[in-house]
């Protein structure tokens, strides 16, 4: 059952827990059950939730720090997501040299045509730090429908089609990757 939830983010359980609450144990018993790997997180957000607050009182300036910075840091996933698109292939052919693949794999990317759900942690965790964001906004931005390039499109006589998603394994074969690399790359822990 874990494997089942290893894909799915710590911020996205943390929302669904949020909407799930009350007060009874029942909810977060069943979702540290399902999650485990996110049982601390699950576990300060039920004591944050079962806070009580007195409305009477004013925030006070640590209160009020830290609703912006978390603010802050919402505003910098959307921006990354965006700079994200507006990257040239460039920067995702760079990034692609720090896992020693070709450049047809950094384009693949750019254009967001891999199953974000057949990427391997540590494959997601290099890139993501090569393109310098976080492995929930690079599975943000993948999770985009797939776009072509324009140089791409400029170059053929016929009007290409959208690109499909496909698995991570399909991409390397594409790309010429030797199967003891692609095993290697699928199989890391």
């Amino acid at each position: 059952m874990m494997a089942q939830h290893s894909k799915i983010s710590a911020d996205d359980v943390l929302r669904a827990f949020a909407m799930d609450f009350d007060s009874g144990a029942d909810v977060l018993k069943r979702y540290l059950a399902e999650y485990p790997e996110h049982s601390a997180a699950l576990v300060d957000l039920s004591r944050e939730l079962m806070r009580e607050f007195d409305d009477e009182i004013l925030p006070g300036f640590d209160e009020l720090a830290l609703v912006s910075a978390g603010i802050a840091r919402l505003k910098k996933n959307a921006t990354s997501v965006r700079s994200l698109r507006a990257a040239p292939v460039k920067v995702f052919t760079d990034a692609i040299k720090v896992l020693s693949l070709p450049i047809q794999v950094g384009i693949a990317f750019r254009e967001r045509r891999i199953e974000a759900a057949s990427l391997p942690h540590q494959v997601l965790a290099k890139l993501a730090e090569a393109l310098q964001t976080s492995t929930d906004t690079l599975l943000s931005f993948l999770a985009l429908p797939t776009e072509a390039t324009v140089a791409r499109a400029r170059k053929s006589a016929v009007k290409p089609a959208a690109p499909e998603k496909v698995p991570f394994e399909r991409v390397l074969r594409d790309a010429g990757v030797d199967d003891q690399r692609i095993s290697s790359l699928l199989h890391e822990e």
